[in-house]
């Protein structure tokens, strides 16, 4: 089960960084330098809910901060805006299906706080507008009291603070949470089975006492629904700002190839129970999924947001490859940037009649899109994980053959200083029913470059010569395993 309090400093400097991402960045590496180090002062990796909105006040002041000194707006800067009325024939069968018609019409509207939200939520009836978005939190918070129930069945929505990231201390923890877990699946190597499989959230009367329906069912989702839950809901509310379209470029590189290739659920499905010992069940009827709401999220963008921020969004991410210093946000930004421009501008209503103006976009599209440099920029951030630390145990056979099996790893392994043997009898190879080898594997040991002792397993083996016997040892072959050996 996932504790809700994982915010930790590092993260946070990460958000900071990455929400005021520009060209100019490098003016802002001060301010969040002193982000970080007032952070740290206040954060541990166990932190208490007090110290969480600790966290996000920091942050929040950073980006006054940033936004006093620089005079940028954070808001999205339209040159003009769209008809969203103008008929748009290339959406999701989702969209056209008209089955989700409220929900992808939610931004045109303009709602007021229900008494019950105003007596629950203190930003319920906010007119302030957070950073980076169009609407306050009363016009969002009212439009949430109107989400679809299928797709958002946590409601009422002021009865669950987190999958909503209500109020401005917590304005950032989506994207701490999706910062910290990307990380996760982009430094991993492609078939590496050795992270952890991403869990669930579950009802806990300590630590996530929201998580109830209304008839008092105890609720689970999926950790990934602490970024893309509320996400989706800010989109739908105020879809044609910055932060809204980044987050769309979030959740697009998140169902990528190169992160589904490697995400792994330990609780597969959304629906139905998600763990019987503890009474927890998926709040989602059966054959509701949360990538029915991303696919909605981009229909809405290519007829709600303005293709100009559109455009400019997919620039910002294909510069930040250029700039981010990280191998791992290279590769997020370089993800965003493909995705939006495949999924969102060039399907945009507006995109055939402007399609000159987007020339920049194309050119950095054509660069990164499964080319070479796309593979480099992948493959840079890829981290081999440590070896398991292994105690050597020789086989039976170690005794008679390690002498033999030693001199032949020399010639092979430059550097190794022994060898043990693994079997306890040979393991004889045939074909049909004729012998061909019989062999053993041995662990070769060695000093790798950073000096520590390493064990490599390889094979050798005796070939047949018939008459049932069986010639010299020979080297057969390397094995798949690397471990380090305990001392």
């Amino acid at each position: 089960m996932v504790k809700l309090n994982r915010i930790i400093a590092t993260t946070t400097a990460m958000v900071l960084a990455f929400t005021f991402a520009t060209p100019a960045q490098a003016q802002f590496g001060n301010i969040l330098k002193k982000a970080k180090d007032a952070v740290k002062e206040k954060v541990k990796e166990k932190a208490t809910e007090a110290k969480d909105k600790a966290v996000n006040k920091a942050m929040n002041k950073a980006a006054d901060a940033v936004g006093n000194l620089t005079g940028i707006d954070m808001t999205a800067r339209l040159t003009g805006q769209p008809s969203a009325d103008m008929p748009y024939l290339h959406g999701s069968n989702l969209s056209k299906s008209g089955a989700y018609s409220k929900l992808t019409n939610l931004y045109k509207q303009n709602f007021e706080p229900s008494k019950e939200a105003l007596a629950h939520e203190p930003f319920a009836n906010n007119e302030s507008v957070p950073s980076g978005y169009s609407k306050s939190y009363k016009q969002m918070y009212a439009a949430y009291e109107h989400l679809d129930p299928k797709l958002f069945p946590l409601q009422p929505y002021y009865k669950y603070p987190t999958f909503y990231a209500l109020g401005k201390d917590r304005l950032f923890n989506p994207l701490a949470y999706y910062l910290d877990m990307i990380k996760m699946f982009l430094t991993a190597p492609m078939g590496y089975e050795g992270y952890e499989k991403l869990g669930i959230v579950g009802y806990n009367a300590t630590k996530n006492p929201e998580l109830v329906s209304a008839d008092g069912q105890k609720l689970a989702m999926q950790v990934d629904e602490l970024f893309r839950y509320p996400m989706a809901a800010r989109f739908f509310a105020d879809p044609n700002c910055k932060s809204s379209v980044w987050a769309l470029g979030m959740l697009l590189a998140y169902e990528s190839t190169r992160v589904t290739a490697v995400r792994e659920y330990a609780v597969s499905g959304n629906t139905g129970v998600a763990d019987a010992k503890a009474g927890l069940m998926f709040p989602y009827a059966a054959g509701v999924s949360p990538y029915d709401r991303e696919v909605l999220m981009r229909d809405v963008a290519c007829v709600a947001v303005d293709i100009n921020l559109i455009a400019t969004t997919v620039n910002d991410f294909y510069e930040m490859v250029e700039t981010s210093k990280e191998p791992h946000l290279k590769v997020l930004y370089m993800l965003a940037g493909n995705e939006m421009y495949k999924h969102i501008l060039t399907e945009h209503k507006d995109y055939k009649r402007n399609k000159g103006k987007f020339n920049s976009q194309l050119m950095s599209y054509t660069r990164y899109n499964n080319t070479p440099e796309y593979a480099e920029i992948v493959n840079a951030a890829v981290v081999t994980p440590e070896p398991p630390t292994m105690d050597l145990k020789p086989g039976a056979m170690d005794k008679q053959l390690n002498a033999q099996v030693l001199s032949i790893a020399r010639q092979k392994v430059p550097g190794a200083l022994r060898v043990v043997v693994i079997n306890e009898a040979w393991k004889v190879h045939y074909n049909g029913s004729v012998p061909t080898d019989r062999a053993v594997r041995a662990w070769v040991v060695y000093r790798n470059k950073k000096g520590k002792l390493e064990a490599h397993d390889y094979s050798f083996c005796q070939d047949y010569q018939g008459g049932g016997k069986y010639g010299a040892m020979r080297y057969k072959g390397v094995g798949l395993q690397t471990v380090y050996v305990k001392q």
